[in-house]
């Protein structure tokens, strides 16, 4: 997950969706487990991160 995670920051579509590809074709279940385990983490950790907010943006009315 943290190779799906960094390819995606890091604008790599491709290599993201190889990585996630992986993760689907896991057969031990057990590993799937950890991958959703994983994921759900990263979830939380990229929601809990506070973003400055956006800048005003004219929208031209």
């Amino acid at each position: 997950m943290l190779r799906t995670a960094a390819a995606f920051l890091a604008d790599a579509p491709a290599e993201a969706a190889y990585q996630l590809a992986e993760a689907g074709r896991e057969s031990d279940p057990l590993r799937r487990a950890e991958t959703l385990a994983d994921a759900a983490i990263w979830l939380d950790f990229l929601l809990d991160v506070d973003l400055p907010a956006p800048p005003d943006v004219p929208t031209g009315e």
